[in-house]
């Protein structure tokens, strides 16, 4: 068994070229230096970690994790030193997608109590719970770090974001709160407080936030938060006029920002449609049933997928993925194995890998990685409820055909409204232009007109009005797609989960369904006049 030895000279001078090449992005080079440090030093823990991270770096990532746990045996018996390399082999599976492996990892018994780790492991232990959708556990770890160090404007942070994804959203607020005392630059913070209530004219943030946006020299990010943050406050007011006039200005700022060209997103959904007809899917020798513990929900963001998912998982065999990018991974993964280049958007690979592409290898990894989420959280049903999935139904039928796939539909104003108000992180980057929310629209539009003629009778729309106004017969309709025995009790009930969720609508899932949301976008017809002449052109109708 190895020792854990001081590195040699050789070793060391290895370790500092490793770590430059790596830093500066030659991965190739950094991988020779690493190789170097371990024949040199093999019992230099830090050696393989930093060999680890380059390997990760390379997307080989089964070689990384034997890098770390060739570490932990250098600590068999000295738990302080195992936890910090547990993290960086937890981290290891997040970054490859497999976050049943992550969840196991970070759940061992090295981790445990929690009381026993400091504070730097707490947040970035509870982080990685947070990725792998286990929020009642993050919070348990934030809750923990925040005693260890009550004044870490980042820790108030991480707790008050895992509070809101729990619905303890008077908590959240308070914690808020503490950030931007300390913080007042803080900008996400502003906007995440904004979105845990509905303002009211006694109790609002308005003048705070007019305040900040009138400061001089404000970084863009800060304008793009807070005008996002008073466009919604301004909307809970009905002060529509000024709520859109801060809407527009933040998703102006937010569109310069990103160098991004809708023609490339049109192109590929078109591509998509003609490359599959009744035939090309007929033509697959998997069983009729693979796949069957697997519940698909998608269409466009902002449709109420986050509800859908909740009534869903109110029987008791059924558990939420959430939205796991992992079927476009593990297809985009398999199509790279049958490219000589991967130049283009990762759908254009996809697209180019054409039926050279093993979709049963994809099918039998998804629901390998899948289904060992769904055992964790003890069901032995899955919803993937990543609204992009639409993009490839195709691949999803002929990989997966025992899986079940509900489309929910929403008058495409509201969609569109809605999308076109909310800041995501990175996805969605059409949705800050009138022009292109309706442009990509109208090409979702097409594209799902064109499943429903290919799958017949596979998939299932849902309405998402026919939900609010008249969830029991909907929601019977719904299991009865899913092959899910009903409970009259899933419609009155179905918000009480504890599950926590992290999406856009956290605020919202701890109610009952209610009717607000409809026709929202008719507070700002006129407005969104440019929205609904393109939509018009596009031949989609809306009420």
């Amino acid at each position: 068994m190895q020792t854990v030895v001081e590195p040699n000279s050789e070793a060391k001078q290895a370790y500092i070229r490793a770590r430059q090449y790596f830093r500066s992005g030659n991965l190739s080079a950094a991988q020779s230096a690493a190789e170097e440090v371990i024949r040199h030093s093999p019992g230099f823990a830090s050696g393989r970690r930093l060999y680890a991270d380059i390997l990760m770096g390379c997307n080989q990532f089964v070689a990384a994790r034997d890098q770390l746990d060739s570490a932990l045996k250098l600590f068999p018996d000295q738990v302080e030193r195992r936890r910090p390399i547990l993290l960086h082999k937890a981290t290891s599976f997040v970054r490859e997608g497999d976050l049943a492996g992550a969840f196991g990892v970070a759940t061992s018994a090295d981790l445990k109590p929690v009381e026993a780790l400091d504070a730097a492991m707490l947040s970035q232990l509870g982080y990685l719970l947070t990725l792998c959708e286990s929020h009642e556990a993050a919070l348990r770890v934030f809750e923990h770090a925040l005693i260890k160090q009550p004044g870490d404007p980042l820790f108030l942070f991480n707790c008050a974001a895992a509070n809101r994804a729990m619905g303890n959203l008077e908590r959240a607020e308070e914690l808020y709160d503490r950030v931007l005392v300390l913080n007042p630059q803080d900008w996400e913070a502003y906007k995440n407080r904004s979105d845990l209530r509905k303002q009211n004219a006694q109790r609002n943030h308005i003048p705070e936030l007019q305040q900040q946006l009138a400061q001089r020299d404000l970084p863009e990010v800060a304008k793009v938060q807070l005008q996002f943050a008073l466009a919604k406050e301004y909307e809970d007011l009905d002060c529509y006029t000024d709520s859109f006039a801060a809407l527009q200005q933040g998703c102006e700022v937010r569109r310069k920002s990103m160098d991004y060209q809708i023609d490339g997103d049109l192109s590929v959904i078109s591509d998509i449609a003609a490359r599959f007809s009744s035939e090309f899917l007929a033509g697959c020798d998997i069983p009729s049933d693979f796949g069957k513990e697997i519940i698909f929900v998608l269409g466009m963001p902002r449709t109420g997928s986050t509800l859908l998912d909740r009534i869903l998982c109110a029987s008791g065999d059924v558990v939420s993925a959430g939205e796991p990018d992992t079927f476009a991974r593990l297809l985009l993964n398999e199509a790279a194995k049958v490219q000589e280049t991967e130049n283009g958007s990762d759908r254009n690979i996809i697209l180019q890998a054409g039926e050279a592409l093993d979709v049963t290898a994809v099918g039998k990894a998804y629901v390998q990685q899948l289904y060992a989420r769904a055992q964790l959280a003890g069901g032995k049903r899955i919803v993937d409820k990543n609204p992009m999935n639409f993009l490839y139904l195709g691949w999803i039928a002929r990989a997966l055909p025992g899986a079940k796939i509900v489309h929910l539909c929403r008058n495409p104003m509201d969609t569109c409204y809605a999308v076109y108000k909310t800041l995501f992180k990175t996805a969605y980057p059409f949705s800050y232009s009138q022009s292109e929310m309706a442009q990509y629209y109208g090409a979702y539009h097409r594209l799902m007109q064109h499943w429903r003629a290919v799958f017949a009778d596979r998939v299932i729309d849902v309405d998402y009005e026919s939900l609010v106004m008249d969830l029991p017969n909907t929601g019977q309709e719904l299991y009865r797609h899913c092959e899910l025995p009903w409970d009259d009790a899933v419609a009155t009930g179905y918000y009480k989960s504890n599950k926590g969720t992290a999406t856009a609508s956290a605020a919202q899932v701890y109610q009952p369904v209610y009717q607000t949301s409809l026709n929202k976008w008719r507070n700002y017809a006129e407005q969104l006049q440019p929205m609904q002449d393109i939509l018009v052109r596009e031949g989609i109708e809306f009420a």
